[in-house]
């Protein structure tokens, strides 16, 4: 989805996306019942998840002596072991869907280096391309959706499902 801003070669290089600070950790990817039961049978037979509602979390790996955790999933020459089968949250980060105000937003996580190298009109482009798509699935997965941080910028608003509203 996001291939014209990051290359599988960047986001090998760096997996700044597959690690997380203790305060982070309610970032940690929503994983649903057919993908926890996909990484039990095709990638990981020992993963541990957190379960929360009707989804689950992966359960990180912490690194030793630091407040650091890792994903599971993590290969430190490959990257990501899942490839294209990654959580949505994956697929689309640096990109988050977050609410604000009632309505979903398309925002942009300011710790990706590489998009943040990038030309901020071309990261624009490529959120409104995918939005539709984004906004779509976390109408059915509102799950995905978390609370707005103010230090990510808006990308892309869900269009009003009132006709008449301004925004």
């Amino acid at each position: 989805m996001l291939s014209t801003l990051l290359s599988k070669a960047d986001c090998a290089a760096c997996r700044l996306c597959c690690k997380f600070d203790s305060y982070d950790l309610w970032q940690t990817p929503v994983i649903y019942r057919s993908l926890a039961s996909r990484i039990l049978q095709e990638y990981s037979p020992d993963m541990q998840f957190v379960k929360r509602d009707e989804h689950f979390l992966i359960k990180m790996e912490k690194e030793p002596g630091a407040d650091v955790y890792y994903c599971p999933l993590l290969d430190n020459e490959t990257g990501c072991t899942m490839g294209n089968d990654k959580p949505f949250d994956c697929a689309i980060w640096p990109f988050m869907v977050m609410e604000l105000c009632g309505r979903k937003v398309l925002t942009l996580s300011p710790a990706c280096p590489v998009v943040n190298g990038k030309k901020f009109d071309d990261v624009c482009i490529a959120a409104q391309k995918a939005a539709p798509e984004v906004f779509a699935f976390a109408d059915e997965h509102p799950e995905v959706v978390r609370p707005y941080l103010d230090d990510h910028p808006i990308l892309a608003v869900e269009k009003s499902r009132y006709k008449n509203t301004l925004i």
